[in-house]
């Protein structure tokens, strides 16, 4: 009996300790929501991640957690390079973000062969994890939610992938094995530019779902134009480059 009550233990540790993640991609008005499954409740402490487009640039990341998860605030908003350059630890837990510039946008410098270029490129790499007071249910993050939103310059195609220097998706606790999937998705971005040509040494363009914004290189910086109108026209400068996007209102 006793060697029965051992094999039943054994059985029932492999059960609990394994589980399932889903990684996926989800066009929401036009905008790329970059979210998550797990089966088995929350198995997951950080994710790091790969996402990339086939054609356009992503200009802006939004809709994520900052700071820790707890209670009506669930999430992953620890994000280990932006956390180092941007965030400041008064004294013990006590933390302030600098919400202008804390972003799960990882750091090319600190992996510049593994890393996706970021803002204004047709790839970006994203690090967040989270810290919850064990002691608190209700501060667990969900087992389905969202890590971010990506906003994209057109239509595209966007892919998802771990990124496997910092770890892909790592599991709470360590020593849960998990079996990850990761899913892309055809996002029909809602605040593109539809058309670009010229005539006459005259540059038409048209557009939906924002304002025009120029810039003399995609780094920027990015101007706006004041022009959400849908249509846009202007002579073709003589020298130099202009780059041209639209800012989701």
């Amino acid at each position: 009996m006793r060697w029965r009550v051992i094999l039943l233990a054994v059985v029932l540790q492999a059960i609990t300790s394994s589980a399932s993640v889903r990684v996926f991609v989800q066009d929401t008005n036009g905008v790329a929501w970059i979210k998550y499954q797990c089966t088995a409740g929350e198995v997951v402490r950080a994710f790091a991640l790969d996402v990339t487009m086939d054609q356009g640039v992503i200009f802006r990341v939004s809709d994520f957690l900052v700071g820790v998860s707890k209670p009506g605030a669930q999430g992953y908003g620890i994000f280990p390079a932006s956390f180092r350059d941007h965030a400041t630890v008064n004294s013990g837990t006590n933390v302030t973000y600098d919400l202008t510039q804390y972003s799960p946008a990882a750091v090319v410098a600190d992996y510049p062969s593994d890393t996706k270029p970021g803002l204004n490129s047709n790839g970006i790499t994203l690090e967040l994890g989270a810290l919850w007071e064990p002691n608190l249910p209700g501060a667990i993050p969900a087992s389905t939610w969202t890590l971010s939103a990506l906003h994209l310059s057109r239509a595209a195609n966007v892919t998802v992938a771990p990124n496997n220097s910092r770890g892909g998706v790592i599991a709470s606790p360590t020593d849960v094995v998990l079996t990850t999937t990761f899913t892309g998705g055809f996002v029909d971005a809602d605040a593109v530019i539809q058309s670009a040509t010229v005539t006459n040494g005259v540059l038409h363009l048209t557009f939906k779902g924002g304002e025009l914004e120029t810039a003399p290189a995609l780094s920027g910086p990015w101007t706006g134009t004041g022009n959400s109108s849908g249509s846009y026209s202007e002579a073709v400068a003589a020298s130099g480059s202009k780059f041209y996007r639209i800012r989701h209102l």
